[in-house]
């Protein structure tokens, strides 16, 4: 899957559109079809990403990726042990995770384990 990322947003008595630079480019009457167009053009959808906050503390190298108010995966920096510096992700929906040697290739991950997820791209058939 490509570097490509598109955002899907709701489009009120629209459908879900995907969307790439500020612009529509389709819309579709279901999420998963909005995100299947995404994979089918070697994409993936865009997460939006924050510092992880535990207990109202805000954690270095920690970073949730959300669609709309969803919380979908994680990123964490290894700090100590034989994989230190290197990032932990994980998708929570499905339990996609694994390790990688950058933040961008974790975001990517997650991004990527996300917009397989919501298709089934990777159920049994």
């Amino acid at each position: 899957m490509g570097s490509e990322r598109l955002v899907v947003r709701f489009a009120y008595q629209r459908g879900w559109q995907v969307v790439d630079n500020n612009r529509a480019i389709e819309t579709f009457d279901s999420k998963p079809e909005a995100f299947n167009f995404v994979l089918a053009r070697g994409a993936r959808v865009r997460l939006s990403w924050g510092r992880t906050v535990i207990g109202g503390k805000m954690l270095h190298f920690d970073f949730d990726g959300s669609f709309q108010d969803t919380g979908v995966g994680r990123i964490m920096k290894e700090q100590h042990g034989p994989s230190a510096g290197t990032w932990f992700w994980t998708c929570y929906d499905g339990g996609a995770r694994g390790r990688v040697e950058s933040k961008d290739e974790a975001v990517a991950a997650v991004e990527v384990a996300y917009t397989r997820r919501v298709v089934g791209a990777d159920l049994p058939s």
